[in-house]
Formats: structure tokens, sequence, C-alpha cells
């Protein structure tokens, strides 16, 4: 019988591929709020290549950030090099992140010139208010950021 520990399911980390890590960090880390573990250069030899399909013509610059709750929870690759090609619509993919107040990052964000989209809210049992709202980082990928808050006169009301 096998005794090793089995670590069970794990979402390390979404990488996305970016155009210019510099003003992609400062999106990330300066206004959202990531912290910056490292950056690296990607070898002509590196998995990047082959799993993103990208050409050995394509310089890769790399970094990898993490949230106060997280180590490395977000990876950025940047492809020089080569143009990158858009991302499709319907967007097949988002990364989504808890935030402590979307309204405010959301601002932050505008001031970049990103584009946002419109917040929405909803509930969920027993006494839980979600505020979503998405907006396109600099490369296009979607971003939606969440908050979450507990509705106290609901929580009163149950008491």
């Amino acid at each position: 019988m096998d005794s090793s520990p089995k670590l069970g399911l794990h979402l390390k980390r979404p990488c996305l591929l970016v155009a210019d890590l510099d003003q992609s960090l400062r999106l990330y880390q300066a206004t959202l709020g990531f912290r910056l573990d490292y950056v690296g250069i990607a070898s002509p030899d590196s998995y990047l290549y082959q799993v993103f399909q990208l050409p050995p013509s394509a310089q890769l610059r790399f970094a990898a950030l993490s949230t106060e709750h997280e180590l490395r929870a977000l990876a950025l690759t940047e492809v020089k090099g080569i143009e990158l090609p858009s991302n499709p619509v319907p967007h097949r993919i988002a990364t989504v992140i808890q935030v402590a107040d979307v309204a405010e990052l959301i601002s932050q964000v505008q001031v970049l010139g990103l584009s946002a989209i419109a917040p929405t809210q909803f509930t969920a049992p027993p006494d839980l208010t979600f505020t979503e709202q998405g907006f396109y980082d600099f490369d296009g990928h979607l971003i939606v950021l969440y908050d979450v808050a507990k509705d106290m006169t609901k929580a009163e009301s149950a008491s």
C-alpha cells in the first residue's frame, strides 16, 4: 500500500502573456497590490516556448507575484520579438481576484486608461453581498474583481 502523503488538487496560478512587463507590473503590483517576488529571463529551452507555442525567436521575461495569502499566485510572461494576437471574443477565460474594495480599484484602473465593465451585485445565503466588476488589462485579458460584505441588517434580524 502506498503510504506517501497525497497532496490533492491545488490550482497554482494563472500565467498571462503580456507585451510589456513593466507596464503590466504598474497594474498588477502598484495598482492591484500584488507583491513582486522575482523577475527572470527564460532560457531558450524553457517550457514556456512549448506550452504557449511560441517561436524560438521570441524573447521571454517573466515575473512571479504573490498575495498576502498565496505565494506566487500570478505569473506574467513578457513576449518580445513577436506580436501577440488579440484575445478571442467571446472571452474564454477570466482571472478572478478578490479585493477589499472593487469601486476604489476600478477607479484606479480607469486612471490607467483601461476599460471597465459595469458592476453587478448579488446576494448569497445567509447574509453576504458580492460586488463584481470586470476590466481588460493592457493586453486585453479579462480581469474580474470582486468584494464581499456581510449584510448586517439580515444578520441582526436572524438573531
